[in-house]
């Protein structure tokens, strides 16, 4: 199954100039997918929005859950199922 994550924060918990935490933020959750069976096809953002998008796939939607969980205190995320069409 795809999903289409719009995670989006304020400037008051970017992560970008947080090293320790950009660390769980990027390569986190790389890490996480990897351990949860989640392929991670796209990942985007737009900084001056403080918006970041991802492309998954997952059988499951805890499996996308638990690749969250570390950062779901970095903002909001918005988690869509999405076909191809």
């Amino acid at each position: 199954m795809l999903f289409h994550v719009t995670h989006t924060h304020d400037y008051s918990t970017c992560t970008t100039h947080i090293p320790e935490k950009m660390k769980v933020f990027g390569n986190g959750i790389t890490e996480a997918a990897k351990a949860n069976g989640v392929t991670i096809h796209g990942r985007y953002s737009n900084r001056m929005e403080h918006t970041a998008f991802f492309i998954l796939e997952a059988d499951t939607f805890e499996a996308i859950d638990a690749t969250f969980d570390a950062v779901l205190e970095f903002g909001h995320f918005e988690i869509t199922p999405v076909i191809k069409r």
